[in-house]
Protein backbone atom coordinates (compact mmCIF):
# COMPACT_ATOMS: atom_id res chain seq x y z
CA UNK A 1 0.00 0.00 0.00
CA UNK A 2 1.36 3.50 -0.89
CA UNK A 3 2.17 5.79 1.48
CA UNK A 4 0.21 9.23 2.41
CA UNK A 5 3.91 11.07 1.03
CA UNK A 6 3.51 9.40 -2.12
CA UNK A 7 -0.62 9.65 -2.83
CA UNK A 8 -0.10 12.93 -2.60
CA UNK A 9 0.85 15.19 -5.97
CA UNK A 10 3.80 17.68 -4.65
CA UNK A 11 2.56 20.62 -7.14
CA UNK A 12 -0.20 20.68 -5.84
CA UNK A 13 0.11 21.24 -2.01
CA UNK A 14 -1.98 21.15 1.07
CA UNK A 15 -1.90 24.41 2.30
CA UNK A 16 -3.46 25.72 -1.34
CA UNK A 17 -6.74 23.72 -0.42
CA UNK A 18 -5.80 21.06 -2.61
CA UNK A 19 -5.47 17.22 -1.83
CA UNK A 20 -5.17 15.23 -5.14
CA UNK A 21 -4.29 11.54 -4.62
CA UNK A 22 -2.40 10.51 -7.54
CA UNK A 23 -2.99 6.92 -6.49
CA UNK A 24 -5.93 4.80 -5.24
CA UNK A 25 -8.37 7.78 -5.90
CA UNK A 26 -11.69 7.31 -7.43
CA UNK A 27 -11.49 7.62 -10.91
CA UNK A 28 -12.66 7.25 -14.45
CA UNK A 29 -9.87 5.75 -16.37
CA UNK A 30 -11.43 6.80 -19.75
CA UNK A 31 -11.26 10.44 -18.76
CA UNK A 32 -7.89 9.96 -17.94
CA UNK A 33 -6.57 8.57 -21.06
CA UNK A 34 -8.53 11.37 -22.91
CA UNK A 35 -7.50 13.59 -21.16
CA UNK A 36 -4.15 12.65 -21.60
CA UNK A 37 -4.74 12.60 -25.19
CA UNK A 38 -6.07 16.02 -25.06
CA UNK A 39 -2.86 17.29 -23.65
CA UNK A 40 -0.61 15.49 -26.05
CA UNK A 41 -1.69 18.10 -28.75
CA UNK A 42 -0.52 21.25 -26.99
CA UNK A 43 3.03 21.62 -27.76
CA UNK A 44 2.98 19.18 -30.18
CA UNK A 45 3.91 21.29 -33.27
CA UNK A 46 6.28 23.10 -31.58
CA UNK A 47 8.18 20.54 -29.98
CA UNK A 48 7.73 17.76 -33.84
CA UNK A 49 8.85 21.33 -35.60
CA UNK A 50 11.77 21.70 -33.24
CA UNK A 51 13.31 18.07 -33.96
CA UNK A 52 13.19 17.88 -37.01
CA UNK A 53 15.76 20.94 -37.17
CA UNK A 54 18.58 18.59 -37.72
CA UNK A 55 17.05 17.70 -41.24
CA UNK A 56 15.57 21.28 -42.01
CA UNK A 57 18.95 23.37 -41.39
CA UNK A 58 20.72 21.19 -44.24
CA UNK A 59 17.50 21.63 -46.57
CA UNK A 60 16.03 24.81 -45.84
CA UNK A 61 17.84 28.44 -46.85
CA UNK A 62 17.81 30.13 -43.73
CA UNK A 63 20.92 26.89 -42.94
CA UNK A 64 22.11 27.14 -39.12
CA UNK A 65 20.38 30.21 -38.78
CA UNK A 66 17.04 28.38 -38.94
CA UNK A 67 16.28 27.37 -35.27
CA UNK A 68 17.04 31.78 -34.48
CA UNK A 69 14.00 31.89 -36.94
CA UNK A 70 11.97 29.39 -35.56
CA UNK A 71 11.82 31.06 -31.94
CA UNK A 72 11.11 33.70 -33.22
CA UNK A 73 8.24 32.94 -34.82
CA UNK A 74 6.78 30.58 -31.60
CA UNK A 75 7.12 33.90 -30.03
CA UNK A 76 5.32 36.14 -32.37
CA UNK A 77 2.10 33.16 -31.28
CA UNK A 78 2.05 35.00 -28.02
CA UNK A 79 -0.03 36.85 -29.70
CA UNK A 80 -2.52 34.09 -29.08
CA UNK A 81 -2.61 34.85 -25.36
CA UNK A 82 -3.59 38.73 -25.71
CA UNK A 83 -6.64 38.34 -28.37
CA UNK A 84 -7.87 35.41 -26.15
CA UNK A 85 -7.67 38.45 -23.05
CA UNK A 86 -9.42 40.89 -25.14
CA UNK A 87 -11.98 38.65 -26.15
CA UNK A 88 -12.84 37.74 -22.91
CA UNK A 89 -13.34 41.50 -21.90
CA UNK A 90 -15.51 41.49 -24.72
CA UNK A 91 -17.14 38.77 -23.95
CA UNK A 92 -16.88 37.87 -20.04
CA UNK A 93 -18.81 35.07 -20.26
CA UNK A 94 -18.55 33.12 -23.43
CA UNK A 95 -17.69 29.37 -22.68
CA UNK A 96 -14.22 28.42 -23.49
CA UNK A 97 -15.16 25.67 -25.43
CA UNK A 98 -15.25 26.86 -28.99
CA UNK A 99 -11.78 28.65 -28.36
CA UNK A 100 -10.31 25.60 -27.55
CA UNK A 101 -12.15 23.78 -31.06
CA UNK A 102 -10.61 26.73 -33.08
CA UNK A 103 -7.09 26.02 -31.70
CA UNK A 104 -6.51 23.04 -32.00
CA UNK A 105 -8.56 22.79 -35.42
CA UNK A 106 -5.63 25.74 -36.51
CA UNK A 107 -2.39 23.56 -34.92
CA UNK A 108 -3.58 20.51 -36.79
CA UNK A 109 -4.11 22.49 -40.55
CA UNK A 110 -1.00 24.29 -39.86
CA UNK A 111 1.03 20.83 -39.09
CA UNK A 112 -0.65 19.10 -42.09
CA UNK A 113 -0.45 21.81 -44.50
CA UNK A 114 3.08 22.16 -43.40
CA UNK A 115 3.95 18.91 -44.46
CA UNK A 116 3.65 19.51 -48.19
CA UNK A 117 5.09 23.51 -48.63
CA UNK A 118 7.52 23.33 -45.81
CA UNK A 119 10.45 22.95 -48.42
CA UNK A 120 8.86 26.27 -50.72
CA UNK A 121 10.37 29.42 -50.42
CA UNK A 122 9.83 32.64 -51.14
CA UNK A 123 12.09 35.55 -51.99
CA UNK A 124 12.50 38.59 -49.58
CA UNK A 125 15.30 41.38 -49.64
CA UNK A 126 17.07 39.62 -52.70
CA UNK A 127 17.27 36.49 -50.36
CA UNK A 128 14.99 33.07 -50.35
CA UNK A 129 13.21 32.66 -47.17
CA UNK A 130 10.95 29.79 -45.54
CA UNK A 131 7.84 32.39 -45.20
CA UNK A 132 5.01 29.45 -45.80
CA UNK A 133 6.53 26.76 -43.10
CA UNK A 134 7.41 30.12 -40.94
CA UNK A 135 3.76 31.15 -41.43
CA UNK A 136 3.08 27.67 -40.27
CA UNK A 137 4.89 27.28 -37.62
CA UNK A 138 2.91 30.22 -36.03
CA UNK A 139 0.01 28.63 -36.21
CA UNK A 140 1.06 25.47 -34.84
CA UNK A 141 2.56 27.43 -31.59
CA UNK A 142 -0.55 29.41 -31.30
CA UNK A 143 -2.22 26.46 -29.67
CA UNK A 144 0.99 25.87 -27.20
CA UNK A 145 1.05 29.16 -26.39
CA UNK A 146 -2.39 30.02 -25.31
CA UNK A 147 -2.93 26.92 -23.33
CA UNK A 148 -1.80 27.59 -20.84
CA UNK A 149 -4.02 30.74 -20.51
CA UNK A 150 -7.32 28.84 -21.87
CA UNK A 151 -6.66 25.11 -21.38
CA UNK A 152 -5.79 25.25 -17.56
CA UNK A 153 -8.66 27.35 -16.87
CA UNK A 154 -11.05 24.86 -18.30
CA UNK A 155 -9.96 22.21 -16.08
CA UNK A 156 -11.43 23.84 -13.18
CA UNK A 157 -14.39 22.48 -14.01
CA UNK A 158 -13.20 18.81 -13.06
CA UNK A 159 -11.59 17.43 -9.94
CA UNK A 160 -8.31 18.24 -8.78
CA UNK A 161 -6.97 14.00 -9.37
CA UNK A 162 -7.99 14.88 -13.71
CA UNK A 163 -4.81 17.92 -13.58
CA UNK A 164 -2.18 15.45 -13.03
CA UNK A 165 -3.02 13.34 -16.04
CA UNK A 166 -3.26 16.03 -18.24
CA UNK A 167 -0.20 16.79 -17.64
CA UNK A 168 1.27 13.91 -18.40
CA UNK A 169 -0.45 14.08 -21.77
CA UNK A 170 1.34 18.16 -22.36
CA UNK A 171 4.79 15.90 -21.23
CA UNK A 172 4.11 13.54 -24.22
CA UNK A 173 3.72 16.30 -26.66
CA UNK A 174 7.27 17.38 -26.39
CA UNK A 175 8.37 13.48 -25.71
CA UNK A 176 6.23 11.35 -28.76
CA UNK A 177 8.06 13.59 -30.91
CA UNK A 178 11.42 13.08 -29.70
CA UNK A 179 10.72 9.15 -30.00
CA UNK A 180 9.34 9.38 -33.89
CA UNK A 181 12.55 11.50 -34.53
CA UNK A 182 15.05 9.03 -33.01
CA UNK A 183 12.71 6.38 -35.51
CA UNK A 184 12.79 8.38 -38.43
CA UNK A 185 16.95 9.33 -38.03
CA UNK A 186 19.08 11.75 -40.08
CA UNK A 187 19.69 9.65 -42.96
CA UNK A 188 24.04 10.48 -42.14
CA UNK A 189 26.45 13.11 -43.54
CA UNK A 190 26.10 15.22 -46.76
CA UNK A 191 27.99 13.72 -49.96
CA UNK A 192 29.88 16.67 -51.96
CA UNK A 193 29.31 15.83 -55.86
CA UNK A 194 29.60 17.94 -58.78
CA UNK A 195 26.79 19.77 -59.91
CA UNK A 196 24.78 19.79 -63.70
CA UNK A 197 27.09 22.05 -65.40
CA UNK A 198 30.30 20.61 -62.83
CA UNK A 199 31.09 24.14 -61.49
CA UNK A 200 30.59 23.60 -58.15
CA UNK A 201 30.27 21.16 -55.31
CA UNK A 202 26.81 20.58 -53.91
CA UNK A 203 25.77 18.61 -50.94
CA UNK A 204 23.47 15.31 -50.96
CA UNK A 205 21.96 14.39 -47.72
CA UNK A 206 21.39 10.31 -47.43
CA UNK A 207 17.64 10.37 -46.92
CA UNK A 208 16.08 9.51 -43.68
CA UNK A 209 13.95 6.39 -42.67
CA UNK A 210 10.69 8.53 -43.53
CA UNK A 211 10.93 12.12 -44.76
CA UNK A 212 9.84 15.23 -42.96
CA UNK A 213 6.61 15.04 -45.24
CA UNK A 214 5.78 11.96 -43.05
CA UNK A 215 6.79 13.30 -39.74
CA UNK A 216 4.78 15.83 -39.78
CA UNK A 217 1.44 13.92 -41.29
CA UNK A 218 1.65 11.50 -38.35
CA UNK A 219 2.07 14.74 -35.84
CA UNK A 220 -0.96 16.35 -37.43
CA UNK A 221 -2.84 13.00 -37.30
CA UNK A 222 -1.95 13.24 -33.39
CA UNK A 223 -3.11 16.69 -33.18
CA UNK A 224 -6.78 15.62 -34.86
CA UNK A 225 -6.55 12.73 -31.91
CA UNK A 226 -5.99 15.40 -29.15
CA UNK A 227 -9.04 17.56 -31.26
CA UNK A 228 -11.47 14.39 -31.05
CA UNK A 229 -10.40 13.80 -27.51
CA UNK A 230 -11.41 16.89 -26.41
CA UNK A 231 -14.94 16.71 -28.37
CA UNK A 232 -15.66 13.93 -26.01
CA UNK A 233 -14.55 15.37 -22.97
CA UNK A 234 -16.56 18.38 -23.62
CA UNK A 235 -19.23 16.88 -25.06
CA UNK A 236 -20.04 12.94 -23.01
CA UNK A 237 -22.17 13.44 -20.52
CA UNK A 238 -21.18 10.85 -18.64
CA UNK A 239 -17.90 12.53 -17.16
CA UNK A 240 -20.75 14.75 -15.49
CA UNK A 241 -19.92 12.92 -12.11
CA UNK A 242 -16.47 14.18 -12.38
CA UNK A 243 -16.98 17.63 -12.57
CA UNK A 244 -17.13 20.08 -9.43
CA UNK A 245 -20.12 22.25 -7.99
CA UNK A 246 -20.19 25.79 -9.01
CA UNK A 247 -19.69 26.08 -5.46
CA UNK A 248 -16.18 24.64 -5.30
CA UNK A 249 -14.91 26.36 -7.92
CA UNK A 250 -15.90 29.71 -6.32
CA UNK A 251 -14.36 28.83 -3.21
CA UNK A 252 -11.45 28.00 -4.78
CA UNK A 253 -10.97 31.21 -6.84
CA UNK A 254 -11.16 33.03 -3.57
CA UNK A 255 -8.94 31.40 -2.02
CA UNK A 256 -6.06 33.93 -3.67
CA UNK A 257 -7.48 36.64 -1.63
CA UNK A 258 -5.67 35.53 1.14
CA UNK A 259 -2.18 34.96 -0.61
CA UNK A 260 0.72 36.85 0.69
CA UNK A 261 1.77 40.12 -1.96
CA UNK A 262 3.48 39.44 -5.26
CA UNK A 263 5.62 42.33 -5.05
CA UNK A 264 7.58 40.79 -1.66
CA UNK A 265 11.35 40.33 -2.21
CA UNK A 266 11.27 36.64 -2.52
CA UNK A 267 8.19 36.84 -5.03
CA UNK A 268 10.32 39.88 -7.28
CA UNK A 269 13.56 37.41 -7.01
CA UNK A 270 11.62 34.14 -8.06
CA UNK A 271 9.97 36.11 -11.24
CA UNK A 272 12.98 37.25 -12.34
CA UNK A 273 14.93 34.13 -11.98
CA UNK A 274 11.68 32.83 -14.07
CA UNK A 275 12.90 35.08 -16.35
CA UNK A 276 16.46 34.69 -17.02
CA UNK A 277 15.14 30.63 -17.29
CA UNK A 278 12.68 31.28 -20.01
CA UNK A 279 15.22 34.01 -22.07
CA UNK A 280 17.99 31.02 -21.83
CA UNK A 281 15.70 27.76 -22.46
CA UNK A 282 13.40 29.28 -25.24
CA UNK A 283 15.86 31.99 -26.74
CA UNK A 284 19.32 31.28 -25.98
CA UNK A 285 19.97 27.73 -26.30
CA UNK A 286 17.65 26.79 -29.29
CA UNK A 287 19.23 29.29 -31.14
CA UNK A 288 22.66 28.79 -30.90
CA UNK A 289 22.76 24.55 -30.51
CA UNK A 290 23.01 24.44 -34.40
CA UNK A 291 26.33 25.99 -34.48
CA UNK A 292 26.93 23.93 -30.94
CA UNK A 293 26.67 20.49 -32.29
CA UNK A 294 26.67 20.52 -36.39
CA UNK A 295 30.19 20.75 -36.84
CA UNK A 296 29.83 17.81 -34.46
CA UNK A 297 28.25 15.65 -37.16
CA UNK A 298 24.92 16.04 -38.11
CA UNK A 299 24.02 12.73 -35.79
CA UNK A 300 25.34 14.84 -32.89
CA UNK A 301 22.98 17.39 -33.55
CA UNK A 302 20.00 15.29 -34.16
CA UNK A 303 20.73 13.11 -30.82
CA UNK A 304 21.17 16.51 -28.84
CA UNK A 305 17.96 17.92 -30.20
CA UNK A 306 15.90 14.52 -29.66
CA UNK A 307 17.32 13.47 -26.18
CA UNK A 308 17.32 17.11 -24.75
CA UNK A 309 13.70 17.63 -25.92
CA UNK A 310 13.04 14.29 -24.21
CA UNK A 311 14.65 15.27 -20.94
CA UNK A 312 12.21 18.63 -20.93
CA UNK A 313 9.00 16.12 -20.31
CA UNK A 314 10.62 13.92 -17.98
CA UNK A 315 11.97 16.90 -16.11
CA UNK A 316 8.22 17.80 -15.59
CA UNK A 317 6.93 14.93 -15.40
CA UNK A 318 9.58 14.44 -12.14
CA UNK A 319 7.80 17.72 -10.82
CA UNK A 320 4.23 16.32 -11.28
CA UNK A 321 5.07 12.56 -9.41
CA UNK A 322 8.09 13.78 -6.92
CA UNK A 323 8.32 15.75 -4.37
CA UNK A 324 10.56 18.59 -4.75
CA UNK A 325 13.96 19.63 -4.22
CA UNK A 326 14.33 22.08 -1.51
CA UNK A 327 15.86 25.88 -3.03
CA UNK A 328 19.58 24.95 -1.93
CA UNK A 329 19.67 21.78 -3.80
CA UNK A 330 18.15 23.79 -6.92
CA UNK A 331 20.86 25.90 -6.65
CA UNK A 332 23.38 23.55 -6.61
CA UNK A 333 21.96 21.46 -9.50
CA UNK A 334 21.75 24.71 -11.58
CA UNK A 335 25.60 25.49 -10.51
CA UNK A 336 26.85 22.35 -11.69
CA UNK A 337 24.60 23.06 -14.76
CA UNK A 338 26.64 25.67 -15.37
CA UNK A 339 29.72 23.94 -16.62
CA UNK A 340 28.06 22.35 -19.50
CA UNK A 341 26.31 25.57 -20.41
CA UNK A 342 29.48 27.41 -20.45
CA UNK A 343 31.05 24.52 -23.13
CA UNK A 344 28.50 24.83 -24.96
CA UNK A 345 28.40 28.36 -25.80
CA UNK A 346 32.00 28.29 -26.36
CA UNK A 347 31.41 25.92 -28.76
CA UNK A 348 29.12 27.82 -30.60
CA UNK A 349 31.34 31.01 -30.51
CA UNK A 350 34.14 29.08 -31.85
CA UNK A 351 32.13 27.68 -35.01
CA UNK A 352 32.78 26.13 -37.70
CA UNK A 353 36.02 24.61 -35.26
CA UNK A 354 35.40 23.95 -31.56
CA UNK A 355 37.47 21.64 -29.37
CA UNK A 356 37.32 18.06 -29.81
CA UNK A 357 35.52 18.48 -33.56
CA UNK A 358 36.74 15.44 -34.73
CA UNK A 359 37.29 13.03 -31.63
CA UNK A 360 34.35 10.12 -30.59
CA UNK A 361 34.93 12.69 -27.03
CA UNK A 362 34.15 15.30 -28.79
CA UNK A 363 30.88 14.40 -29.92
CA UNK A 364 29.76 12.75 -27.24
CA UNK A 365 30.56 15.81 -24.58
CA UNK A 366 28.27 18.10 -27.01
CA UNK A 367 24.99 15.47 -26.66
CA UNK A 368 25.88 15.36 -22.90
CA UNK A 369 25.95 18.72 -21.81
CA UNK A 370 22.73 19.89 -24.13
CA UNK A 371 20.90 16.70 -22.62
CA UNK A 372 21.99 17.60 -18.92
CA UNK A 373 21.61 21.48 -19.43
CA UNK A 374 17.98 21.24 -20.69
CA UNK A 375 16.65 18.41 -17.78
CA UNK A 376 17.88 20.94 -15.44
CA UNK A 377 16.90 24.26 -16.87
CA UNK A 378 13.17 21.90 -17.72
CA UNK A 379 12.88 20.62 -13.96
CA UNK A 380 14.23 24.61 -12.65
CA UNK A 381 11.03 25.94 -14.46
CA UNK A 382 8.80 23.28 -13.34
CA UNK A 383 10.18 23.78 -9.43
CA UNK A 384 8.97 27.77 -10.23
CA UNK A 385 5.88 27.02 -11.50
CA UNK A 386 5.58 24.51 -8.66
CA UNK A 387 6.42 27.27 -6.18
CA UNK A 388 4.25 30.30 -7.59
CA UNK A 389 1.22 28.01 -6.85
CA UNK A 390 1.30 29.60 -3.52
CA UNK A 391 -0.13 33.26 -5.33
CA UNK A 392 -3.13 31.58 -6.74
CA UNK A 393 -4.36 32.42 -9.29
CA UNK A 394 -2.85 35.81 -9.17
CA UNK A 395 0.61 33.94 -9.02
CA UNK A 396 -0.08 31.74 -12.12
CA UNK A 397 -0.96 34.88 -14.07
CA UNK A 398 2.19 36.87 -13.34
CA UNK A 399 4.96 34.02 -13.99
CA UNK A 400 2.66 32.87 -17.04
CA UNK A 401 3.29 37.12 -18.11
CA UNK A 402 7.44 36.77 -16.82
CA UNK A 403 7.65 33.35 -18.42
CA UNK A 404 6.58 34.63 -21.66
CA UNK A 405 8.93 38.34 -21.17
CA UNK A 406 11.70 36.15 -21.11
CA UNK A 407 10.77 34.03 -23.91
CA UNK A 408 10.44 36.80 -25.96
CA UNK A 409 13.09 38.95 -25.18
CA UNK A 410 15.72 35.96 -25.55
CA UNK A 411 14.46 34.83 -28.36
CA UNK A 412 14.05 38.48 -30.35
CA UNK A 413 17.99 39.23 -28.59
CA UNK A 414 19.66 35.88 -30.29
CA UNK A 415 17.48 36.45 -33.07
CA UNK A 416 19.60 39.78 -34.03
CA UNK A 417 22.63 38.52 -32.93
CA UNK A 418 22.85 35.15 -35.10
CA UNK A 419 21.37 37.37 -37.78
CA UNK A 420 23.06 40.38 -38.43
CA UNK A 421 26.75 39.54 -35.74
CA UNK A 422 29.32 37.78 -37.28
CA UNK A 423 29.74 35.65 -33.55
CA UNK A 424 28.23 32.40 -35.16
CA UNK A 425 29.35 31.24 -38.92
CA UNK A 426 28.25 28.70 -40.74
CA UNK A 427 30.94 27.10 -43.06
CA UNK A 428 29.78 26.02 -46.67
CA UNK A 429 29.35 22.35 -46.75
CA UNK A 430 31.41 21.36 -49.57
CA UNK A 431 34.22 23.29 -50.73
CA UNK A 432 34.41 25.23 -54.14
CA UNK A 433 35.92 23.51 -57.06
CA UNK A 434 39.80 24.22 -58.02
CA UNK A 435 40.03 25.91 -60.85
Amino acid sequence: MLNEDKEISPCLVKEEGFNVRMWGAQRRVTLDVLLICWGIGTWLGVNGLYVQLPLLVERLPEGWALPSSLVLAVQLANIGPILYGLLGRLRPHASDSPYIYGLLIVGTLSLIINAFVYDMTTVIGGADRSLPFLALVFGAALVGCTSSVLFYPYLRHFRDIYLATYLVGEGLSGFLPSILSLIQGVGGEPECLPSEDSTQLVPHYPPPLFSTTVFLVILGAMSAMSLISFFIINNYRVFDSEKVTQTVETKDENIVEERESLVAPKWVGVLVFMVLLNAVNNGLMPSIQSYSCMPYGTRAYHLAVTLGAMANPVACLAGVWLRPVGARVLAGMLLAALVPFVYMTVTALMSPAPPLQYDVIGEVLIVFSWVVVSGVVSYARMWVYGWVRRGGARGMRVCGAVTQLGSASGSAVMYFVVNFTKLFVQPDVCAPLST
